[in-house]
């Protein structure tokens, strides 16, 4: 069985530097990391755990996400925990909270504890920066983004769901139906999806209003119902709301309801996600569904295959969202 001991001998360093290497010491530098981890496992000497506990049979994939406490978050961790169960891979989350210095120093944990392969989610406030790809490519890991957008001129394997095209449906869709007064409820997080709307809504109706697009810091069903009650307050108010997400959606039906109103004659309500609450509130809201399970199932099948060859060309993968009429439109 290969030893740190034989590692220190092949490369002409001490044990101790070893041993700091492959548990990610900043001690260390990066070249040297490099030089020990890819001799580590030309020997089969592989990362099994922190503490200096090895097997070539360590088989970790890492996932990190921007929060878990939404359905659509937690959907797709416990699909790429499934997914990477199929493969034989035990899964390592870590979790950002939306901020920059928690994605860096995630991807450094991933590589300081050696997982084979990484998957990371990215929102629409977390910014794929220089110094994030420097730590991708430093990490040496096979890594698969799932970014809300398509991104130009970034040399690694990305999947999205289109949001222009879920945007473009639902919108064509209010249309379509006949309303006129179309509006938009949003946060911070969801900054691209107002944008296309914004877009989408000029090219398309000519004379729509810009004041009808509410955004604000509240997240979730109590931001919808104070993004809704501020759209309520115009007049003319909006007779349709597209809300960036499902809880929002169902905040805003809540907001909807308690000024008397009724959903869809008085305001239609359009969301987005298709998380499992959407069938069962107000008969059911009208939504963009995300085709999450496809999304994860050829991101990890691309990291497998990346994980034995990155000779391969990088791919930049779109899916397209469906829309699933119900009841609130």
């Amino acid at each position: 069985m290969a030893t740190l001991k034989q590692i220190a001998e092949n490369l002409h360093v001490n044990v101790s530097t070893v041993s700091r290497a492959l548990n990610g010491s900043s001690s260390i530098s990066e070249e040297m990391q490099v030089r020990i981890r890819n001799e580590a496992e030309k020997i089969g000497y592989t990362l099994k755990g922190i503490g200096g506990r090895y097997s070539p049979e360590w088989n970790m994939a890492g996932v990190i996400v921007a929060e878990v406490w939404s359905e659509y978050y937690a959907k797709i961790v416990h699909l790429a925990q499934e997914k990477f169960a199929q493969r034989g891979y035990s899964t390592m989350i870590q979790i950002t909270n939306f901020d920059h210095s928690n994605l860096y120093s995630a991807i450094k944990v991933m590589k300081s504890i050696r997982v084979k392969c990484l998957l990371i989610v990215m929102d629409d406030e977390e910014k794929i920066s220089k110094d994030i790809m420097d730590m991708i490519h430093k990490s040496g890991l096979a890594v698969m983004l799932v970014t809300s957008k398509y991104f130009e001129m970034i040399d690694v394997d990305c999947i999205h769901t289109s949001e222009m095209s879920g945007i473009v449906m639902g919108v064509q869709h209010l249309i379509d139906q006949g309303y006129k007064r179309i509006g938009f409820i949003g946060e911070a997080m969801t900054e691209n999806r107002h944008s296309i709307f914004r877009d989408v809504m000029q090219e398309n109706m000519p004379n729509w209003k810009p004041q009808y697009i509410a955004v604000g810091r509240e997240r979730g069903a109590l931001g919808g119902y104070l993004r809704m009650k501020e759209l309520l307050g115009l007049d003319p108010r909006p007779d349709a709301v597209f809300a960036s997400y499902d809880l929002m959606a169902i905040g805003a039906i809540h907001a909807i309801r308690e000024a008397g109103l009724k959903v869809p004659q008085d305001v239609a309500v359009l969301g987005f996600d298709n998380i499992t609450e959407s069938a069962y509130v107000e008969g059911g809201i009208t939504t963009i569904a995300s085709p999450c399970e496809d999304m994860i199932a050829i991101a990890i099948n691309v990291l497998m295959k990346r994980v034995q060859s990155r000779a391969g060309a990088l791919q930049q993968i779109s899916l397209q969202p469906k829309l699933i009429v119900r009841k609130t439109t």
